[in-house]
């Protein structure tokens, strides 16, 4: 069954933020397990990072800056259960280093700084900027294919999202 653009972003429009503030609890927690085609990935959240309210609400909260994941409003906005909306996000496989905004809400990937070494031809240039793209992405998919059992489990979900709020009680009372 195909659903429309309106239904199926009212259905599945919080697995974006879903996600990335899933990821965001991982870095926090240093448990992010690297996907299987890299074991050597290691992931980084950084500012400026931007929460909001389930359900659209006007109640936002953004912070700037490398720090901003361990500043005490994120532990604040997780308790109160905000959604990771928009952050920068750095994955490094060895020495490759790729640094981009996702966009939760719509899954954009905007701002992305690839490993791409400057070539003189401009043939191998765009060559190996393709093939950067293409391996951003594949590493994107496979955690993506990591947090999505969680997600569609109910009763793992609301674990999880608990332990969100344990951690935030956790980290926002000794950082």
């Amino acid at each position: 069954m195909e659903l429309d653009v309106t239904t199926a972003m009212n259905q599945y429009g919080s697995l974006g933020p879903d996600f990335l503030t899933w990821l965001l609890v991982r870095v926090l927690k240093d448990d992010m397990v690297p996907p299987p085609s890299e074991p050597a990935l290691t992931l980084d959240i950084k500012g400026p990072l931007a929460f909001a309210a389930d359900g659209g609400e006007a109640t936002k909260v953004t912070m700037a800056g490398d720090e901003a994941a361990s500043a005490p409003e994120v532990f604040s906005a997780l308790r109160q259960g905000k959604r990771l909306h928009r952050a920068k996000v750095e994955i490094h496989v060895g020495e490759s280093n790729w640094t981009f905004t996702l966009d939760a809400s719509t899954f954009d990937i905007k701002s992305a700084k690839l490993p791409v070494p400057n070539q003189i031809d401009l043939d191998s240039f765009l060559s190996l900027r393709v093939e950067s793209i293409m391996a951003l992405h594949h590493y994107i998919d496979e955690i993506y294919d990591m947090f999505l059992p969680y997600r569609l489990d109910p009763e793992a979900w609301k674990a999880e999202v608990s332990s969100w709020r344990q951690l935030a009680k956790e980290l926002g009372t000794t950082g």
